[in-house]
């Protein structure tokens, strides 16, 4: 990890996420330069991500009144056709935090927008309940405490385990952003639901989706490098 090029610290935890199968040729406008839609199994997915966005650091200075509150994003799967590389790519970003918003957009080109996202937490003695939600639309999930490990050529490790996310800049070109953290695991969920009112913060060509899968991970300290566009 060359330290010089990081740019952001943070913490990302409590992930809900939620993945839907779409259309790939939805998807196609969205894809950064020298990269292709990522398939599982011959499925285009996406996933709507509500986690906890805590401890941020902007190299290497603390942010004041940026230190815990929660994040909605909608993601898709791709490759590097270069190196064959596998990240995300963003659809859309919201946070309840104009700085992020602000930045994002200005000086990344990420697709960030300000939105009032709301937090809940329960903790108790063996158990997680967690609600993530934008006016009355929430998504929210119940687990318990114990922990399992990625299993390798699964739906939930393709979608979870990513570590690049692919960022087409105001020259056309693709930057590549790493994102260092340990191996996430994912929770013992009991239960989740989702207000598909949520859904509408997609842009209005998302339509049919088809739900697959909720995860509840718990998510670590996370490093954010940026790459040179391409």
């Amino acid at each position: 990890m060359n330290q010089k090029r990081i740019f952001m610290t943070c913490e990302w935890r409590d992930l809900i996420m939620s993945t839907f199968e779409v259309e790939k040729s939805v998807l196609e406008p969205y894809l950064p330069k020298d990269t292709a839609i990522d398939l599982y199994n011959g499925k285009a997915l996406i996933s709507l991500v509500a986690f906890t966005f805590s401890k941020v650091k902007f190299f290497g200075i603390k942010v004041p009144f940026h230190q815990h509150f929660g994040q909605i994003n909608f993601r898709f799967y791709a490759k590097s056709k270069t190196d064959g590389s596998r990240g995300v790519v963003f659809i859309k970003e919201f946070a309840p935090k104009h700085l992020i918003a602000l930045v994002g957009n200005t000086l990344y080109n990420e697709p960030y927008f300000f939105k009032d996202i709301g937090l809940k937490k329960q903790i108790k003695e063996d158990s997680l309940k967690l609600s993530y939600n934008f006016r009355d639309a929430a998504i929210k999930a119940e687990a318990s405490y114990s922990t399992k490990d990625l299993k390798k050529n699964t739906l939930k490790h393709f979608v979870v385990d990513r570590y690049i996310a692919f960022i087409k800049n105001k020259k056309n070109k693709t930057v590549r952003y790493n994102i260092y953290h340990k191996p996430w695991k994912t929770y013992q969920l009991s239960k989740s639901v989702l207000d598909n009112r949520l859904l509408q913060l997609l842009p209005t060509n998302f339509k049919n989706l088809k739900h697959l899968s909720t995860y509840l991970i718990n998510g670590s300290q996370v490093s954010i490098q940026r790459g040179v566009p391409q």
